[in-house]
């Protein structure tokens, strides 16, 4: 049995999702298939722009009288939206928020009512596909009041249930405008329908397996995007759909993802491919259509890329300096677009100083730079393991940003001095300002900088005073500030400077991971591992994330965890050439299996 609903259309405040019924309808479609889903027409039921009564009558039915070996499966594409403590609700097309700014709930579908219905269920295989944002998009009014997070486990978790979502992030990352299905569900339909979502090749696709294959096509396409799967026992292994088994378009398309490489095969790889071709029995146009399909993601963010950089060089075309708007802007354009801070970086670096502006402030020109060891005396039995991973990076001197990073390791007696700061061909001199011209914010920005360089936090701190006392605006202030009170072990005001660049910037990992070892060094490892899994949630591949995770799970005596977590890193380092990490996550690796 299945129930899918898409909601395309909104009360005012809330922007219209045009794929949302199309992503319903070609769910049906590859669901009702035979050699697909084969679930009778009879079995599915779709719903389009409900009200929230017919909505909930339709999900209290579908879970009603069932038998314990039903497959039940729950679909939902539109918006998601949270209410002023943070608990998750499904928009309906009358969703809308009273006077007062406050989420009217009649007028939603609660995860919690779902997670009531799901649990009196006789039924044990319950799959729930939510492809919705959580902050309720960039709509007027519908701004997220906390930061993203959601603990979609606790919403919609249970016995034997599996439960996919397409992402934190708003809508604009997974529908986009000249796009007829949403990204996520684009990819879940395009993993059923060529089988190749059928990674172990036994003409199956499993609820993990679909996802696994959609999410590592929506971040080739959109890195800033995060698919999420989260199951109870038998969950991953549902079944949703066969498979073909021999099938030659499907085995060339699987060898196509092997060669394919950031959105071109090689010339190796492309004589690979056209021998294969011709044993498997291929016409050339068939082939091309299917290296064209599974190169449509690389292509798509490349694309992207390319939007940005228009974006920004038009910007900075009608502004010398860019304004506060403009870089806000920027940053919301960024996030519509699914990139993330270091896909852009290049093109901020290569394009900013050829045009003499500092378009990033809050970004690029930050001073990041991260205490690598833990200044508090270590507790008894995890000594040897407080040496949380952290980035390193430098700032902006004169118009030239040049962004880099650095792993220190204190216990390593090759490492004896911190990064000097960045080179530049203009002397790293304090700001000066002449005795008779009162200094802008920017001003005391600077100079705060700089006294972050040479460590001098108590003066960087009065700088970063005076710069939010002129100008709240200026949040980057307060992560600077943040850091300087981290140096100076004054932990509890760090941390309440991180929270508020946090409200800002909810999506830097940098500040995530910096704020995470502030925890760390009060003994709050529980908060410690929230920021790093959030970070983690940001960007898959932060390798550091999963290292300090895994320090702060080693704190806790919860070597099970630590131990997944050090292996990730280890693979993350060696993936990315990083061997001195990758050893030294072996080195933890080996303490703990002792």
């Amino acid at each position: 049995m299945a129930l899918l609903i898409g909601v395309s259309e909104y009360e005012p405040g809330l922007n219209p999702l045009p794929a949302s019924v199309k992503d319903m309808q070609a769910i049906a479609k590859v669901l009702q298939h035979p050699e697909m889903g084969d679930f009778a027409e009879a079995d599915i039921q779709k719903l389009e722009n409900p009200d929230p009564q017919k909505m909930q009558e339709a999900i209290e039915t579908l879970f009603s009288d069932r038998r314990k070996d039903d497959l039940v499966v729950l679909y939902f594409s539109g918006h998601g939206i949270k209410d002023e403590s943070g608990k998750l609700h499904l928009a309906t097309r009358l969703t809308r928020k009273n006077p007062q700014g406050r989420l009217i709930k009649s007028t939603t579908v609660p995860a919690s009512f779902v997670h009531n219905i799901m649990s009196d269920s006789h039924c044990k295989r319950q799959v729930v596909i939510l492809d919705c944002c959580f902050s309720g998009a960039f709509a007027e009014g519908w701004s997220a009041k906390d930061d993203g997070s959601l603990d979609i486990r606790a919403e919609l978790g249970g016995e034997g249930r599996v439960v996919l979502t397409s992402s934190t992030a708003t809508e604009y990352s997974f529908q986009q405008q000249e796009a007829n299905l949403s990204i996520y569900t684009r990819y879940l339909i395009e993993g059923i329908e060529t089988g190749a979502a059928d990674l172990d090749s036994d003409g199956a696709v499993s609820v993990d397996e679909l996802h696994e294959y959609a999410k590592r096509k929506v971040q080739k396409a959109a890195p800033a995007m995060q698919p999420e799967i989260y199951a109870v026992k038998e969950g991953f292994k549902i079944l949703l759909s066969k498979a073909p088994i021999g099938d030659p378009k499907l085995k060339y398309r699987k060898e196509v993802e092997i060669y394919a490489n950031r959105g071109e095969i090689s010339i190796i790889g492309r004589r690979i491919l056209d021998a294969l071709r011709q044993k498997l029995g291929l016409l050339p146009e068939e082939t091309a259509a299917i290296e064209a399909e599974v190169l449509k993601p690389y292509r798509e963010y490349q694309q992207k890329l390319q939007q940005y950089e228009q974006a920004l060089v038009d910007a900075i075309g009608r502004e010398q300096t860019l304004s506060d708007y403009t870089r806000n802007d920027l940053r919301r354009y960024q996030e519509i677009l699914g990139l993330r801070d270091e896909d852009i970086a290049s093109i901020e670096t290569r394009i900013s100083p050829k045009n003499g502006s500092f378009p990033f402030p809050d970004k690029v020109t930050a001073f990041k730079s991260y205490d690598a060891t833990p200044v508090k005396p270590p507790n008894k039995a995890v000594a040897v393991l407080r040496n949380p991973r952290v980035m390193i990076g430098t700032g902006v001197l004169v118009t030239v940003v040049l962004a880099f990073s650095f792993l220190v390791k204190p216990h390593d007696p090759s490492v004896t001095t911190q990064p000097s700061p960045v080179e530049s061909s203009t002397p790293a001199t304090s700001p000066t300002v002449s005795p008779t011209t009162e200094m802008s914010a920017k001003n005391f920005y600077d100079r705060g900088i700089d006294k972050s360089n040479k460590k001098d936090y108590k003066g960087a701190i009065e700088d970063f005073n005076e710069v939010l006392r002129l100008d709240r605006n200026r949040v980057l202030a307060y992560y600077q500030r943040g850091y300087a009170l981290n140096k100076l072990e004054k932990y509890n005001e760090a941390i309440e400077d991180f929270n508020e660049y946090l409200k800002i910037n909810p999506n830097d990992v940098d500040a995530l991971n910096m704020r995470g070892l502030s925890y760390y060094n009060l003994d709050k490892y529980e908060q410690a591992i929230t920021d790093c899994t959030n970070a983690i949630k940001l960007n898959s591949e932060y390798a550091h994330a999963y290292y300090n995770r895994a320090l702060a799970y080693a704190a806790q005596t919860n070597n099970q965890k630590a131990i997944a977590d050090y292996q990730k890193a280890a693979e993350l380092y060696q993936q990315q050439g990083k061997t001195k990490d990758y050893q030294d996550a072996l080195e933890k690796l080996k303490e703990l299996q002792k």
